[in-house]
């Protein structure tokens, strides 16, 4: 039989201070890679976000200025509108592109400042409501910030993949590529098709994107306390997205 834990507040129900206090952000990423289990009971009783939220902005950040750094946006761009607008006249096309080309700087820095963090909040939404109607313990229910946690601190996982990518773009010429054919942890950067609908459905297979896929069911079930059911469904929002990419690519 375990002895009881020994504190200044006495024996058997003592807390445990260091485990009831806020996680430090290095703590929250080691624990989201070494013990998420723990990481994320913990962050049910204190939920904390903003620090990873801002953090995966920044890389974000640096992963897009770092492939428009490199790429070959005109040719790029050009390739791009051949294929969703094969009737266009070379003239009408280097139009289109010459017009495109700061327009696609510009959206492509504000879509990591303003598009992430605005999609966070819609996920984290969506994931409390699915809390709500799936929660195991019928005398406590998640709140807004629990579905934050959950929209949040898994994407921990793609910061590896976001270094990656920016050591990349520098150390490999870009050429053409999109920013998810040039990390090496993705089937795209070894199966590259001409397809479209194709090469987005191998660019979504990533091991760093398959690991934030078991994270955010980790946290469904012990941030949100969600039934499996629930953990799933948050599971499958993601990849419905993915879904229709595919379908939907040109």
């Amino acid at each position: 039989m375990s002895q009881p834990r020994q504190s200044l507040y006495g024996e058997s129900n003592a807390p445990d201070v260091e485990r009831d206090k806020q996680l430090e952000l290095m703590e929250l990423i080691s624990g989201v890679f070494s013990e998420p289990v723990e990481t994320f009971k913990r962050l049910s009783k204190m939920p904390q976000w903003v620090g990873a939220m801002l953090l995966i902005i920044a890389f974000g950040l640096v992963f897009s200025i770092a492939w428009l750094a490199r790429v070959d946006l005109p040719e790029f761009l050009r390739m791009t509108f051949e294929r969703a607008q094969p009737n266009l006249s070379g003239a009408q096309l280097d139009q289109v592109v010459e017009a495109t080309v700061k327009i696609t700087q510009i959206s492509t820095i504000a879509g990591g400042l303003f598009g992430v963090p605005v999609m966070i909040f819609f996920i984290g939404l969506l994931y409390w409501a699915v809390g709500l109607i799936s929660c195991e313990d019928a005398e406590w229910r998640p709140s807004y910030q629990h579905g934050l946690v959950v929209a949040v601190i898994p994407k921990l996982a793609t910061v590896p993949y976001m270094l990656l990518g920016t050591l990349m773009a520098f150390v490999n010429p870009v050429g053409t590529f999109r920013p998810d054919q040039i990390v090496p942890s993705s089937l795209e950067f070894w199966i590259q098709s001409d397809n479209p609908k194709l090469s987005a459905l191998y660019s979504s297979i990533d091991l760093f994107q398959l690991f934030q896929y078991a994270l955010i069911f980790i946290a469904a079930k012990y941030a949100l306390k969600a039934k499996t059911w629930g953990a799933a469904l948050c599971v499958a929002l993601p990849l419905l997205g993915v879904i229709v990419r595919a379908l939907f690519a040109k």
